[in-house]
């Protein structure tokens, strides 16, 4: 036997269960646990990998049978830029331009719902045909497309006789295949339709979008020719109130004598030039009285030509004051030259005295003619200001009727400027009719597309065969969850009652050394526990469950290859009740005394080891497995071998080596890591337990590596 180094270990060893553990703990163990933790999914998964990978082949199969058989559909889109502030072509527009706060988005996602309704749409499809398309609800023409057309109508039922209504199965076809989409934060529209034609796509995207605008431009329209109709319609009745009030005016004028002439009345403008001429009247009376009273002071003036005043200034005058002037100049000389009493003074002193004479008749005649302008002009003023009192306290009678007259005007003025207001905007409402103020435009037309958008048969069968997997393993966890298996070591042992000897990692004989040395330490620990002293046997049961037949044969075969290969004396004795024993002699031949313990052993080549087969069961078996019997064969197995296999095969079924498995001095559990069912190991466990043999330990052998 080759060196088995001790430091290769790949088994943890537990401490030794108490066999003093209360009934009641076992009990509480007799259900199956059905936690599992993290690691041990992969081993479920991997244990049932048949029906994860059937489940995502058929998913698989069922998408790449879709994909081949759906019929290829092309999706065609055109943008659509939505400004939220109206093009304000004039001044006084009748669409609103300013928006609320955050109310373009609200207004674009409204054009969404408009782009679906059915004005756009039904443009949209009068403009592409549809309504003869057969793919949008129009009957097919030719043998096949009434027959089609027929069938439908049986399966789905008679119409009553009702004439179709193709343009409803159009629009109705049509939203199907449209989608109206708009991203965040973005005034653009995605107009999407998908068909079975890349250019009837095309051509359908460019008429709903074309429709939409045409929709738009004719709602503008439509909206100020209502209006300009609305404002026409108010105009008759603003125009005879205008008229009615402008009659109420002049009716009151006439009844009060109220004339106006220039905007104004003609008794304000009567008095109004009433009290200019008074005025203008007294300044005259007041030049007339000064220039008499100047008049008067001149006569009694000297006759020097420099005193006459202003007043007085006259032709006449001035001429004889001036010959007044040269008298007294000669007068002055005669005296100077002929004396005072020469004849020529006395003649010259006589005409002096005729010219102040003409002088003081001309100052009367000119005083008698001051006073009489004087007069004449204060006859004047006292009749104009007679005349302004008269128009005085007529203005105190006619200013109470000017209070309802302003009223009066101030209704007509009213009334006039409402029915300007309202012509001049009919008229400017009525042009704008004309204009297109649509805020909307095309900003990407669409083209037939180049590749088709369903079905994207990879992603398809990509996408099956993930989900497939994903079911896989959900179905693999459920039934992993209705038939829970052993999932690790500590679950073992807290089903078994008992601690786990070793782990194998792999099953197979001396030609791997971990599973030798694994083997080895699981020797070692048996004989540990049982040897009170040198010489002494080990004889050990070994049991599994139903579908562990394989693992728990070859388990007895590593155990035995590992003894044999320490030098140990090993005999394997097969005690499974459910084989068909042949005719050769066996177990229950030497239980019976029917032949010897020599007769019936022979060499196991595959092992080294000495076996003893199970022996005829087609006889009676009698007392054969009789304590006595079964403790008498092990003393004397025992006495001439170190170590004494044997295989109970599954011991909740085979109840009837139950001598066997309590004289045995170990009871082995060969358990498979995620393969042995729980309820087998909890059956095992129950049935050792009433024999009276609790499970000494379990093997535990990896189903990663051994399957």
């Amino acid at each position: 036997m080759e060196q088995i180094d001790r430091n290769l270990a790949v088994a943890a060893w537990i401490e030794p269960y108490a066999a003093e553990r209360q009934m009641s703990e076992r009990q509480g163990q007799a259900r199956p646990d059905t936690t599992a933790e993290l690691g041990d999914l992969w081993r479920i998964l991997l244990r049932r990998r048949r029906i994860v990978l059937a489940t995502a082949a058929a998913l698989g199969l069922a998408a790449l049978a879709y994909a081949i058989v759906t019929p290829s559909l092309y999706t065609a889109t055109a943008q659509i830029l939505i400004d939220p502030r109206d093009r304000q072509i004039v001044s006084n527009d009748v669409n609103p331009g300013a928006l609320p706060p955050d109310g373009g988005m609200a207004q674009v996602e409204s054009q969404v719902r408009v782009i679906e309704s059915d004005a756009v749409l039904a443009r949209a499809v009068e403009e592409a045909g549809l309504e003869r398309d057969p793919d949008f609800g129009a009957t097919a023409s030719g043998v096949v497309g009434r027959t089609l057309s027929s069938l439908r109508q049986a399966v789905l039922g008679a119409d009553g006789g009702k004439a179709p209504d193709s343009r409803g199965k159009a629009l109705d076809a049509l939203r199907r295949k449209l989608a109206v989409k708009r991203a965040d934060k973005v005034f653009v529209i995605d107009v999407v339709v998908t068909t079975t034609d890349p250019d009837k796509s095309a051509r359908i995207v460019n008429a709903i979008a074309k429709a939409y605008l045409a929709d738009q431009s004719d709602a503008r329209s439509g909206a100020a020719e209502r209006a300009s109709g609305e404002l026409r319609a108010r105009l008759d009745d603003l125009r005879n109130a205008v008229g009615k009030a402008d009659q109420q005016l002049e009716d009151y004028k006439a009844k009060n004598g109220l004339i106006t002439s220039s905007g104004r009345l003609v008794s304000e403008q009567q008095l109004t030039d009433s009290n200019a001429r008074v005025v203008s009247a007294r300044g005259r009376t007041a030049e007339a009285r000064a220039r008499l009273q100047s008049v008067k002071d001149a006569r009694g003036r000297p006759v020097a030509p420099g005193t006459t005043p202003e007043a007085v200034q006259s032709t006449a005058v001035e001429r004889l004051r001036g010959q007044y002037a040269e008298l007294a100049a000669k007068e002055a000389d005669l005296r100077t030259n002929l004396g005072e009493r020469h004849p020529y003074i006395a003649a010259t002193r006589a005409q002096m005295q005729d010219v102040k004479r003409l002088i003081d008749l001309e100052l009367g005649r000119i005083a008698q003619a001051a006073e009489t302008e004087y007069e004449r002009a204060l006859a004047n003023e006292r009749t104009l200001t007679a005349d302004l009192e008269r128009l005085q306290k007529q203005s105190t009678v006619t200013a109470q009727s000017s209070i309802r007259l302003r009223e009066l005007e101030r209704e007509v003025e009213a009334n006039r400027g409402v029915y300007n207001a309202f012509l001049v905007r009919a008229r400017e409402i009525k042009e704008q009719a004309g204009l297109n103020t649509a805020n909307a435009r095309i900003i990407t037309a669409a083209r037939p597309p180049q590749d088709k958008s369903w079905p994207p048969r990879i992603l398809l069968v990509l996408g099956a065969l993930a989900s497939g997997l994903g079911l896989g393993a959900g179905i693999a966890l459920v039934r992993e969850y209705a038939e829970p298996t052993v999932l690790s070591q500590r679950q073992l042992e807290r089903l078994s009652n008992a601690p786990v000897v070793a782990t194998l990692p792999r099953l197979r004989r001396m030609t791997d050394g971990a599973s030798a040395t694994a083997a080895s330490f699981t020797l070692d620990h048996l004989f540990e526990t049982e040897r009170a002293g040198p010489g002494r046997s080990l004889s050990i049961l070994v049991t599994s469950g139903e579908a562990d037949d394989a693992d728990r044969k070859g388990a007895i075969e590593l155990l035995a290859s590992v003894a044999v290969a320490r030098g140990e004396r090993v005999l394997i004795v097969d005690a499974d009740m459910r084989a068909d024993g042949s005719g050769a002699g066996g177990l229950l031949e030497v239980l019976r005394g029917e032949q010897s313990l020599n007769a019936v052993a022979h060499q196991d080549v595959a092992t080294g080891a000495r076996r003893i087969g199970l022996g005829d069961t087609h006889k009676p078996f009698g007392d054969a497995f009789h304590r006595s019997n079964v403790e008498r064969f092990l003393a004397g197995v025992k006495g001439r071998f170190e170590l004494v296999i044997l295989d109970g095969g599954v011991l909740s079924e085979n109840l009837r080596i139950g001598p066997v498995a309590t004289a045995a001095d170990r009871l082995l559990l060969i358990v498979r890591n995620g393969a042995t069912r729980q309820r087998d190991l909890l059956s095992l466990v129950g049935t050792s337990e009433a024999l009276g043999r609790p499970i000494s330990g379990s093997l535990l052998l990896d189903a990663k590596a051994a399957g």
